[in-house]
């Protein structure tokens, strides 16, 4: 099986765009494509350890470096000698580049090689050091973060399911009988069930009923002024009719006024 992706990145100073060397080299012509090529070299070199190859075999030619960062090679052939001579990267002896910077960016690859010989030293005597390289660290620490933030989702998402779930279920009216003999109240189970039933669960002022049983409490405690039972439509159109025969002392025939 191959071993997993390593993923690597560059810790770019915030005063990276005022030395003295970048400086200089944005204002030379092209000094702006210059640097960003630079920082292309710098990037490729990152999982490479500072170096830049094309196989164990092969070194980059200044063609090549041209065409995997997608400069013109023109600037590169310039860019290339500008560097050399600021001593930001050299060539060694079989062709290989080496970004003199890269290491620096990421943690001096000699101070974690004393790092490891002083955590060898210490074995025995002390707890040992973490054996994982300051990147690893940082990698670890940053999938962390993300199972953190994954995790924080998944509980989000669970609790509105869970309030979601917990939508108003009528009882019936078997329920609601057995729930006001357990308790002893004094409530008229059938007036009770047939009153909200009727208006689909809705209260006399409109209100959607989310707990029956807290309902029936009301009651109770209001036992002495029990509820006026909702009128139907009809009842409520025929008293009106009635209301308005009345007025005039006419009759009511088949539902029209005589």
């Amino acid at each position: 099986m191959a071993d997993p992706k390593k993923f690597f990145w560059l810790k770019l100073d915030k005063d990276f765009f005022k030395r003295h060397d970048i400086r200089i080299i944005e204002e030379m012509d092209n000094g702006k494509d210059y640097v960003l090529f630079y920082m292309k070299l710098l990037l490729e070199s990152v999982s490479h350890e500072g170096t830049l190859r094309f196989s164990n075999t092969v070194p980059y030619n200044e063609k090549m470096l041209a065409t995997i960062t997608n400069t013109n090679v023109d600037v590169v052939k310039q860019a290339v000698k500008i560097f050399t001579e600021l001593n930001m990267m050299e060539f060694l002896d079989d062709g290989t580049i080496f970004m003199k910077e890269t290491q620096k960016m990421l943690g001096s690859e000699s101070k974690w090689a004393e790092y490891k010989r002083k955590d060898k030293k210490e074995i025995g005597n002390f707890p040992t050091q973490s054996k994982k390289s300051p990147i690893e660290i940082e990698i670890e620490k940053e999938l962390e973060l993300e199972k953190d933030i994954e995790i924080d989702i998944e509980i989000d998402t669970k609790d509105k399911v869970e309030k979601k779930s917990k939508k108003f279920i009528p009882p019936t009216l078997e329920e609601v009988e057995s729930f006001i003999k357990e308790n002893n109240m004094n409530v008229n189970a059938k007036y009770f069930f047939d009153y909200f039933t009727d208006g689909n669960w809705i209260d006399s002022v409109g209100n959607k009923v989310k707990n029956w049983k807290q309902k029936i409490r009301t009651w109770h405690s209001h036992s002495d002024k029990k509820p006026t039972p909702k009128k139907s439509l009809a009842e409520s159109n025929r008293e009106a009719m009635e209301m308005y025969a009345n007025k005039f002392k006419g009759e009511i025939i088949n539902g029209e006024i005589l």
